[in-house]
Order: C-alpha cells, then structure tokens, then sequence
C-alpha cells in the first residue's frame, strides 16, 4: 500500500493536474495538486457524473460501497489484475482514514472501470486469466453502461448496477459462496495436518482433530464424524473420501501424502483458486444449447444437445510439454477408420528417434514414409541413413495407415483448425482408468468414442447413422448437418452436484494466482 502512495506521489510532482483537478477544487472536495487525480482512469467522465449529480456525493450509502469493494476484493484475489488491485488498495485508504470525498470520487471511476471491464472480459478474458496480466487502462466503457451508472445514481440502486455486471450463473454464485465460507477459516491460524506414514481406517491418529478441521474448511459432510475418539474409524473413512472425491483423488479413504498436500493447501491459495475460476466464467460459454464443453484440468468432456446433456466422457489430454490449447472450434464431420498424417514435432521429437533405435518399429506401427501429403509414392524406410540422420532435417512425411493400432483409434471428430487440434478415439484404453490423464500431444482422446459418436449422429438426425455399424473403409467422412461448438477451458475449481470441485493446475496457468511449490 505504501509503495502505491509514493509511486503515486512521486508523480504527482512531476506531472501537471489531469482534467477534473480544477472542477473539484472549485467545489471544495479536492486541492488541485492532489494525488487522487492521478489514480482517475476517467477523469472526465468522472466531472461529468458530478455535475449532473449537482455536485453531489454518490457513495453515502456504505453498504454500496461495500458492494464495490467486495467485487474488487474478488479480482485482487484472482491475481490478474495490478490495475484493480491498485485502486482497492487506495479505496481502503481512504475509507478508513474518513477521507470521504476522495474515496466518493475514486470509487465513481473505479466503478466505470469495473463496468469496462465486465463488458470486455467476453472477449479479452482470455489474455487477462491466461496470458498477460489486466494493468493497462481500459477504454471508457459503452454509453448504454454509462447511462446506467448515471440512472443508478438518481435512483440511488448502484448496488443493482453493480450485481447486474457480475455473472448470473449459479456456478458463479456457488463459487462465491464457497470463496465467502472458505474466508471465514483465514484468521483462524489452522495449523497444518501432520501423520507419519499412511493412515487407513483402525490406525491411530494423533492429530484427528486438526484434521477435522482441515476437512471442514471445504464441503466436506462432518456430521456423523465423530470427536470423541483418537483413532480412524469408518465415519472419518467416509469424510475423507468425499473430500478425495471433491479433489480429482482416488476415493479410497486412505490418507496418502496427495491427500495430505490437499489437505494442507493454504488457505490464501484455495480462496485465490476460487476467486480467479469465477472470474474466468465471464469468458467461458454461458450457453448451453448445443455444444461440446472439454474442461482440461479436470479431464472431463460433455456434450449438450437442443439444451440436453447426451454425453459425458473422461478425456485425455496434452502433456505438460505439449499442453492442448485453450480454444474454440467447430465440429464439422466424423471421420470413421481414419489414417493418421503425423504432425511433424511428433515424428521429430517421438518417432525418427524411435526408428534409430529400433528399426522395425514403422512396420510394427503402419507407418508409411511418403514425399509429401497427398503422395502416392511411398518411400521405403530402408534407402534411409537412420543412423547418421538429424531428425528435425528429415525431408519426408509419416503417415499411419487405420485400423485398431491406429493412434487416432476408429473416430476422429473433425475440427478443423491451424493448429491441428481435434477429438478422437485411442487404442491406448488403459490411461482412461488414471486420475491424472495428461499424456497425449495436443489432441483430445474420448473415452467411448463410439457411443459419442453414435449420439453425435442422432442428435444431428444424419442419415448415415447405420453406416456407423458397417465395417467401413478408411477415412469414410460423415458430414454433420450444423457444426457443434466445441470449446476448451480451463477451470481448476467449479462447482457440479452440489459442491464445488478442485484439481490440479496441471499447466500452472493459474501460476500468477499464487505461486506453486
């Protein structure tokens, strides 16, 4: 905080007032040199709410303003924004110093900026929650935001304005909710849960009643828990499985060291993962209609038709070196016994080296060598100089031919886009049985391929649907009569069946919430 008023300071002395100095040193609120101005992101917008206002004071009711801070408290927590936290820092200031004009006039800007904000998160979120941090001004929001601002002022309804630019949904709200319990526990100085070795049901726990209280941090059901005993016994096996539930763990109920990193998570982390995942949901799709959601870090696809869920499907996903992206696509045909045209990183990077080291591998693989996409002509591996070969000057192509040993399996569900990301199915059945399922290259493998794509087809009313049961010949298309969207996202918390679920920042994207260990 104090690092803000210097910096802010320091310029204050350098720079000349910004529009707005004068007007609010004509009315008495601020001097002409004051420091606020240079907080201002709208200063004449700002001068223009006031003086319709008739010079007025907009924030006298603190429940208001509350609201506002709290909106503000919840970015600040997501981490991405040093704009946002900024202005919070200077709001709290001024409120508890009982310097009402300056926070009144801050707190008008900083409301303009939020409604900014939440227009633009649809389509900027992206780069804010993943890529680069929101700490450049923002444009003036639109008119139709500013009228509403200035209608919530005479109406006195600034709280209203401020809840109708937060997200509706109920998973928004859960996870408030969820982030408002959790804040409860932050000054209760919980100390950590500590065992030595594995702990399974009949073992003796020394430290039961701190874990109770770890536990009771998340939606864990601790009713039937008992408090009286120092041992575990099956009501706390039940507890502990749900809470491994809850985090993506196998739900043994058996307390291992995965459990117990859980178990531990800071308190300050877990209210900065919930506050960074809610307001990513400003980003994601809100629509559910028709369309294909793959949620990464929890390994998990579902497929919404005519506002019907008709699949769901654990998925496999890139590995941490070959992340899949976070993107939207259009899923236009199913492509039944496909060949595999290998994507030059992987043959590069995974297959040549596997050719010098064994070189009967391409015809273990059906993999044939081809000039270029497209070729006829196939190029026997023979003629090839593997072992004085540097991959990345390999002049060829690779291409696997269909079948079962297929690395796309018998689907592929065509979204076709430049970086060559689709859904497909694998042969590779056995990954589907583990919690964490990062290990393909980019592309999305779907655990029963074949049902997805028999709904895929009925929901779309396609014709061909009964070719699905022939044997079919390679790569035989079926068109889809409407393209589905298919988005990729990445929440590593969110609320479904009644809870709020957490996993894994496998690709540490939410690294600028709160440093990982």
């Amino acid at each position: 905080m104090a690092r803000w008023i210097c910096k802010l300071l320091v310029l204050s002395l350098f720079t000349p007032a910004v529009f707005g100095a004068q007007y609010f040193n004509q009315i008495g609120w601020l001097p002409s040199d004051s420091p606020l101005y240079g907080l201002l992101q709208f200063p004449q917008a700002v001068e223009e709410v006031y003086r319709e206002n008739d010079n007025q004071m907009v924030w006298f009711d603190l429940q208001q303003g509350s609201k506002l801070e709290f909106q503000l408290e919840v970015i600040d927590h997501a981490g991405f924004s040093p704009l946002f936290s900024r202005q919070l820092s200077y709001l709290q200031f001024y409120r508890k110093s009982n310097r009402w004009h300056e926070y009144d006039v801050l707190a008008t800007d900083t409301l303009l900026l939020y409604l900014s904000y939440a227009e633009s998160a649809k389509n900027d979120g992206k780069y804010w929650f993943f890529e680069q941090k929101l700490s450049t001004p923002l444009p003036l929001p639109p008119q139709s935001a500013q009228i509403a601002l200035k209608r919530g002022i005479s109406q006195q309804h600034l709280a209203e304005l401020i809840e109708r630019y937060t997200p509706d949904s109920q998973e928004y709200q859960y996870l408030i909710d969820t982030y408002l319990h959790i804040i409860k526990f932050d000054k209760l100085n919980t100390p950590p849960y500590r065992q030595v070795g594995i702990k399974r049901v009949g073992d003796r726990l020394e430290n039961r009643d701190v874990l109770i209280q770890r536990l009771s941090i998340v939606d864990v059901d601790l009713i039937d828990v008992r408090k009286d005993i120092r041992w575990f016994d099956q009501t706390l096996k039940v507890a502990v499985k749900q809470f491994q539930n809850l985090h993506g763990l196998k739900p043994d109920g058996i307390i291992g060291p995965e459990t117990i990193k859980w178990i531990n998570l800071p308190i300050e982390k877990r209210l900065s993962t919930l506050a960074i995942n809610a307001e990513r949901i400003r980003y994601w799709p809100s629509q559910r209609d028709t369309i294909i959601v793959v949620n990464v870090p929890s390994f998990q696809m579902t497929y919404w038709s005519s506002g019907e869920e008709v699949f769901e499907s654990k998925v496999v996903v890139g590995k941490i070196e070959r992340p899949t992206p976070l993107m939207q696509i259009r899923l236009d045909s199913l492509i039944l016994n496909p060949t595999w045209n290998v994507p030059w990183k992987i043959m590069v990077e995974d297959i040549i080296p596997k050719v010098q080291h064994d070189r009967a591998y391409l015809t273990k693989q059906n993999i044939k060598i081809i000039p270029k996409w497209g070729s006829d002509e196939i190029i026997n591996p023979e003629t090839i100089d593997w072992d004085n070969l540097n991959p990345s000057s390999f002049p060829y192509r690779m291409t696997q031919e269909s079948g079962n040993s297929n690395a796309l399996g018998l689907y592929k569900f065509n979204t076709p886009n430049r970086r060559a990301i689709f859904l497909h199915d694998t042969p590779s059945k056995s990954l589907f049985s583990r919690q964490q399922r990062a290990f393909s290259s980019g592309c999305i493998r779907v655990e029963n391929a074949d049902v997805f794509a028999k709904r895929l087809i009925e929901a779309q009313g396609v014709s061909r649907r009964a070719k699905l049961d022939e044997p079919p010949g390679p790569n035989q298309s079926i068109p889809l009569k409407s393209r589905v969207p298919v988005h990729i996202i990445y929440q590593t918390a969110w609320y479904e069946e009644g809870s709020v679920h957490y996993r894994e920042d496998i690709y540490r994207l939410d690294k600028a919430v709160f440093p990982q260990g």
